[in-house]
């Protein structure tokens, strides 16, 4: 069943938040710009950043975010994560923005821990009748886990939650994240809304293919080869095993390698690499690029983009080629593998790995079965081409805006009284649709260790690793009921032990 939205809906002001927002600066910068354009074309937008750049250019930045009016109110010499949570500080028309009383905004944003602190501090000091989503961007404990360095996910994910326990709306990009939004605001006492919010496809002129002639498939890979979140190494493992079955009838270019001319060095040991992996000849190595140009050029050469990442909260540049009418093979632990699944000529987009196989000769068996049957994952790309014009940025922004409208604001509600938010998910045009049903919450595989209770367990001591060392490991099977300490409870003040007890 529907959620009902109106037809005429009503035109938000929303002040959205962002250190540094643009393109060539990440991808939190390239999708807070795209969030906004997206939401000025049915809403009045503002903008906050604090780009620090010294090139800092205004009309470059109105022309990339559309009809967004931009404050930038940068502070030369500090990390503007740092200055973009110290503004509250001061008062909003210092900064050109409209003063408390009213209701100069309908929403405030931020994006994960980046800006997420700051949104929640301004819209509870300047704008307590705004409602506040919170974006999540990455699965902290996920990410950090695969690098090694799990102790930082523990407390990434902390930094998350306390800004979810006083937000209206959580909002995951992709089914995956959704999930974990999930799991993270349900530790905390006041658990938000939830939605599933699909980051909008720019649709663009349909590539012509396949191309690649004489059997020969060339695949491209966007991703820097040094994040090994991207999967690079394993794709040229990929290339060695498919050249011993086949020879050089693939090709693999990866956008995002080091660049032979400024970093010798590097180049030269992923070349080693290729060689050692028997993979000569068939990995072509170009360096990370800002220009919209290169990259369109890469798409109309390619029969393929791939996407092996090892994990991806969600995965643009696979929307983007597939906006373009290209074939394209994600891993299944990502957003845009979820988003595949489920659309229209999206079927055969999905490489799985199943426990116990390998990666490399798994992706080399996806491969071959997209040069078997190349003519038909054409076809299949251009059916999810004409799907994807139903979820543009506007689309995404919209649905967004109005799942939040639907709640009950947060400043309405005891911080200490524990009540669930409904959750919705976008659907095709924008519309908004029932998410399914929450579950309680309990321990599960990615369970970050910083949380202390689940349901049944004393959540008093919710929080406390923020008081001991964190010494939980990622592979906890069952919940530990923490034990009252009396020592514990003789050093917190009040006000701590409030903290504690929302999570």
């Amino acid at each position: 069943m529907q959620v009902e939205t109106e037809p005429d809906r009503q035109r938000l002001r929303i002040l959205v938040l962002s250190d540094v927002s643009g393109l060539g600066l990440g991808g939190v910068p390239v999708f807070n710009m795209e969030l906004c354009k997206g939401l000025a074309q049915r809403h009045d937008v503002t903008l906050l950043t604090v780009d620090p750049d010294t090139e800092y250019d205004d009309e470059k930045m109105r022309r990339q975010h559309g009809d967004t009016r931009i404050v930038n109110a940068p502070v030369p010499g500090i990390e503007p994560r740092d200055v973009l949570e110290s503004l509250v500080a001061g008062p909003p028309d210092g900064y050109g923005l409209p003063a408390p009383g009213g209701e100069p905004f309908h929403l405030v944003i931020g994006h994960s821990r980046f800006s997420g602190p700051a949104a929640k501090a301004i819209r509870e000091k300047w704008y307590p009748t705004a409602r506040l989503i919170h974006f999540l961007h990455t699965s902290p404990v996920r990410l950090d886990k695969i690098k090694g360095r799990w102790e930082k996910g523990a407390k990434n994910a902390v930094a998350e939650r306390r800004v979810m326990h006083r937000a209206d709306l959580v909002t995951g990009v992709g089914a995956l994240l959704t999930a974990e939004c999930e799991r993270l605001s349900d530790q905390v006492v006041h658990v938000p809304g939830l939605h599933e919010f699909v980051p909008g496809t720019e649709i663009g002129t349909l590539v012509a293919g396949p191309h690649g002639g004489a059997g020969r498939v060339d695949l491209l890979l966007p991703g820097r080869a040094t994040d090994e979140i991207k999967g690079v190494d394993n794709a040229i493992r990929t290339m060695g095993i498919l050249k011993k079955r086949h020879g050089a009838v693939f090709h693999l270019t990866v956008r995002g390698g080091p660049d032979p001319l400024k970093e010798p060095k590097e180049y030269g040991e992923w070349m080693a690499k290729v060689e050692a992996y028997g993979a000569e000849g068939t990995v072509t190595l170009l360096p990370f690029t800002k220009n919209p140009a290169d990259l369109q050029e890469d798409r109309e050469r390619a029969d393929a983009v791939i996407m092996p990442s090892l994990h991806e909260g969600f995965g643009l540049v696979a929307t983007e080629a597939a906006g373009r009418g290209i074939p394209v093979l994600v891993n299944a632990e990502s957003g845009a593998a979820g988003f595949f699944d489920q659309a229209p000529g999206g079927g055969n987009c999905v490489v799985r790995v199943e426990p116990g196989e390998s990666v490399p000769e798994t992706w080399a068996d996806a491969v071959e079965r997209l040069q078997q049957d190349l003519a038909g994952r054409w076809d299949e790309a251009r059916t999810l081409y004409g799907y994807l014009a139903q979820y543009s940025w506007e689309h995404a922004g919209d649905a967004m805006a109005q799942a939040a409208m639907q709640t009950t604001p947060a400043t309405r509600r005891s911080p200490h009284r524990r009540c669930i938010g409904r959750r919705t998910k976008q659907g095709p045009g924008g519309t908004v649709l029932p998410g399914g049903t929450r579950t309680e919450w309990a321990v599960g595989p990615w369970y970050d260790g910083s949380v202390g209770w689940a349901p049944g367990a004393d959540r008093q001591y919710a929080a406390w690793h923020e008081i001991n060392p964190l010494r939980r490991s990622q592979s906890v099977k069952e919940p530990a009921r923490q034990r009252r300490r009396p020592e514990l409870r003789r050093s917190l003040s009040t006000e701590t032990r409030g903290t504690i007890t929302t999570g």
